[in-house]
């Protein structure tokens, strides 16, 4: 019974990976005839005296000397890591393992449309409500979330697991949108490396995530993401107390000037 079960999914793979491999095919396409179409023309910025390597060590210099990029490590790891927890570990742990893996589709669904409307509202509320506040707020809601998956028994109840990754979208939404907006206050002189950083080193978490889903256990890996949202508030609020020092030199700069 189980290898007639296995083959059936085996005749079942090659339809839903061409379906997949269309529907990305078509989306990067229509992505790059938008950025060509839509785009205003910024101009790159190429120094071609500089070599690779050259290219490589700016990059590192920047992550490691930039006193308040620094700060920012612990926060850009985790957000990469955190999202490796979701897509891996609470699809296979929780929902496959529970409601079955015909629901894993329609939790992204909902974390994903939860992502982009928390994106939209804390980009508007961001304008009223001190930055900080909203840090603070998805820093709460994450924790509890994840202390709330160590206590919490699944049972087949969908809309728990719908909640559960709504609140995840939410979360997410918090951190990518903070941190493009903390990365263009702190490097505005050097954006592009300092994205480019910023990329690393989510990529970095999500390596991390996704490789260690193969020897550490989900209790264990969700007390290592409450130990580095710890660590990473801890910094944020170094690195946003930077700032405001910079902000607080360069306004009074302007009032000594006028």
């Amino acid at each position: 019974m189980a290898s007639k079960y296995v083959l059936d999914i085996t005749k079942e793979v090659p339809s839903t990976l061409w379906k997949l491999m269309s529907a990305y095919l078509v989306l990067g396409l229509v992505a790059f005839f938008l950025t060509i179409l839509c785009l205003d023309k910024i101009g790159a910025r190429f120094d071609p005296d500089k070599t690779g390597y050259e290219i490589v060590v700016e990059h590192v210099q920047l992550m490691l000397k930039h006193k308040t990029f620094r700060l920012l490590i612990p926060l850009l790891i985790f957000s990469g890591l955190q999202q490796a927890f979701v897509f891996s570990d609470f699809n296979q742990a929780y929902v496959a393992c529970k409601i079955g893996e015909e629901y894993i589709g329609y939790c992204m669904i909902i974390l994903g449309v939860a992502n982009v409307i928390s994106a939209v509202l804390v980009a508007v509320c961001a304008n009223v409500i001190p930055r900080e506040v909203v840090f603070g707020i998805g820093g709460i809601l994450h924790m509890g979330l994840m202390i709330g998956l160590l206590i919490w028994i699944p049972d087949k109840k969908l809309l728990i697991f719908f909640v559960m990754s709504a609140s995840w979208g939410i979360c997410d939404a918090v951190w990518q949108t903070q941190c493009n907006t903390l990365i263009c206050l702190t490097c505005a002189d050097n954006a592009e490396v300092a994205f480019a950083n910023y990329r690393l080193l989510q990529s970095l978490g999500l390596t991390i995530g996704f490789l260690s889903g193969t020897f550490l256990c989900v209790s264990f890996k969700l007390y290592i993401l409450m130990i580095l949202l710890v660590v990473a508030i801890m910094f944020y609020v170094l690195a946003e107390y930077k700032v405001r020092q910079v902000d607080a030199d360069v306004f009074e700069g302007s009032i000594e000037v006028n």
